[in-house]
């Protein structure tokens, strides 16, 4: 990770003091169709991505949180196939959460009906150590690990300043398949610093990368960028510096994505969610007109709700043909925007301006 980035979002995220020592407890939060999020407040994620504010610092009161998720798992929704564990940043950090509540956590959901459990973590956490508690305690359920690596471009994993070794990534992801335990991998759509056209080809090859390099089993979820409050790239949306993405730029994505392929994409966060604990007003999600919104709300909803390959094909068919006024601002600006530098250069010039603003 760079130095100027992680100190800037660090910088970021301390702004946000509101909610240090704010009693939050366990929660559960709808993800789209049948899964969950049940989310336990830690002391904050140690990685600094420059798209995100994972980094509360809460107590970790472990017996109000075991009460908590007692509760929350006795009344587990009917429709819940997959409960997704997460805190904020990685279930299984030992920094975060200590490890025996990792576990006791897990014995509890253990004894659920839930089919799928998934941890959210990053992937330098999972060791053989966990690997091997986890089989052991959750053994019955369908296991998943739900790992952010956004990107497979190394200059693209510098702009986020994302602590990845691809190779490693994907060694992981065939291991835990080894073990029975299968992977789902975020990828985002709208890197900053990059042009449109650069944004839509970085997430198709990383796409293209996880169908090569991984399990077949392997899900892929597709994020199109949030900006969020107490991030650096609020930060550099405030300057001028970072436009909000077009739907359609999602849109685009979708759509090229081999058809045959679909079956294993899942997307997320394209305007259902909101925060927590700031509100909705605390996130900028993607843009569209008011003559299209509806219609892109529908597809995404077809898209996630979708129960075979078909139904996904059919949906992706659907919203190709759609015209809009906005759809052909965005196709104008992806084909017209240029940039002369590389993306080095625009990197460098960018942590220039973040050392004269924050340093």
């Amino acid at each position: 990770m760079n130095k100027t980035l992680t100190n800037a979002v660090w910088k970021m995220r301390m702004q946000d003091d509101c909610l240090a020592g704010f009693e939050v407890n366990a929660s559960l939060i709808p993800s789209g169709g049948t899964s969950y999020q049940l989310y336990i407040p830690s002391k904050g994620c140690h990685n600094a991505c420059v798209f995100c504010n994972y980094g509360f610092k809460h107590p970790v009161r472990q017996e109000e949180i075991l009460k908590k998720v007692e509760h929350i798992c006795r009344y587990l929704p009917s429709n819940i196939e997959t409960l997704i564990l997460e805190s904020s940043g990685s279930f299984l950090d030992d920094r975060e959460l200590p490890e025996e509540l990792q576990y006791k956590i897990m014995e509890i959901v253990a004894k659920t009906k839930v089919y799928r459990v998934q941890f959210e973590t990053h992937y330098k956490t999972v060791t053989e150590k966990k690997l091997n508690k986890i089989l052991q305690i959750l053994k019955g359920h369908e296991l998943a690990f739900e790992f952010g690596l956004e990107s497979t471009n190394e200059k693209t994993l510098s702009i986020y300043n994302k602590d990845i070794n691809v190779k490693e990534f994907f060694k992981l992801v065939q291991h835990c398949q080894n073990l029975g335990i299968e992977a789902s991998l975020n990828v985002l759509v709208g890197a900053p610093l990059l042009t449109i056209k650069e944004q839509v080809q970085d997430a198709l090859d990383t796409v293209e990368d996880i169908l090569q390099n991984c399990p077949k089993s392997t899900d892929i979820v597709l994020f199109p960028i949030n900006i969020k409050d107490y991030t650096l790239l609020k930060h550099m949306y405030n300057q001028g510096r970072y436009s909000i993405i077009s739907h359609w730029e999602f849109v685009d994505v979708l759509t090229q994505i081999p058809r045959n392929a679909l079956d294993r994409v899942y997307i997320s966060w394209w305007g259902n969610r909101v925060n927590e604990f700031h509100g909705k007003d605390a996130i900028i999600h993607p843009q569209a007109c008011e003559n299209c919104h509806h219609v892109l709300m529908n597809f995404y909803n077809s898209f996630v709700n979708a129960s075979s390959l078909e139904d996904k094909q059919k949906a992706v068919k659907e919203i190709s043909k759609v015209n809009c006024s906005c759809r052909m601002a965005y196709e104008k600006e992806k084909s017209t925007q240029k940039c002369n530098k590389t993306i080095s250069q625009r990197l460098s010039d960018e942590i220039m301006k973040l050392e004269n603003e924050f340093f």
